[in-house]
């Protein structure tokens, strides 16, 4: 028996909307193949990479700060962020991580476009592999689908009216 209350969810339907990747080059060799994931879900959900405008930066520690400008130009309906960091042997790691995901959080809290978290914080270069689409699949692909459930769950719910509207949405 079904709840009376109107219940809002995404699909996931990326035609018509626009999206941004925002990757970080360190440990390139493996965020490669994570933006790769990315553009794969975009391309399964029914949109084309035309869609899409991918930002570079150092490291996952500018990825926040690269995305708030992108996100500021207002052309996407989401984001996602890509970067891979890998423990070393001191706490720079945590530290890395900590403030990269915490700055996206932030600007996904701000709730004006969805912001989707694909920065891989891995022990060792295994596990990343594993993470970027052989064992445990690809976490680009999946944070992918995150942004692209969200983009529609904003435009089709009003929550965003900057948003392109959700394609049968009103007909």
């Amino acid at each position: 028996m079904g709840s009376p209350a109107k219940t809002h969810e995404g699909s996931l339907r990326s035609n018509g909307r626009r999206f941004a990747i925002v990757a970080a080059r360190f440990n390139d060799f493996i965020g490669y193949k994570l933006i790769e994931g990315a553009l794969d879900a975009i391309r399964r959900t029914g949109g084309s990479e035309e869609q899409v405008e991918i930002f570079r930066c150092p490291g996952a520690l500018e990825l926040p700060g690269l995305a708030k400008r992108v996100l500021e130009t207002s052309r996407f309906d989401a984001l996602v962020a890509i970067g891979v960091v890998i423990r070393g042997a001191t706490p720079h790691f945590d530290l890395v991580v900590g403030e990269a995901v915490s700055g996206l959080a932030r600007l996904g809290a701000d709730g004006k476009v969805p912001v989707a978290c694909g920065v891989l914080a891995c022990e060792t270069i295994e596990q990343a592999i594993e993470r970027a689409g052989t064992k445990a699949g690809n976490r680009g692909f999946d944070a992918a689908m995150v942004a692209i459930e969200m983009a529609d769950l904003y435009g089709s719910s009003g929550l965003a009216p900057g948003l392109a509207p959700s394609p049968g949405v009103g007909k």
